[in-house]
């Protein structure tokens, strides 16, 4: 994980994750028993 942000409108804390592919995210993600269909795709300006 790279960062975390809390989305306080909607009471749902947001990870930001670093990944060479989805493939490696979604592994991730089941192996935590977290659903695949959570994840996100985000654009960040800095």
């Amino acid at each position: 994980m790279d960062k975390a942000y809390i989305d306080e409108e909607n009471s749902q804390a947001i990870c930001c994750w670093d990944a060479p592919d989805r493939k490696s995210l979604e592994e991730l993600f089941t192996n935590a028993q977290v659903r695949v269909e959570s994840i996100r795709s985000v654009v960040e300006y800095k």
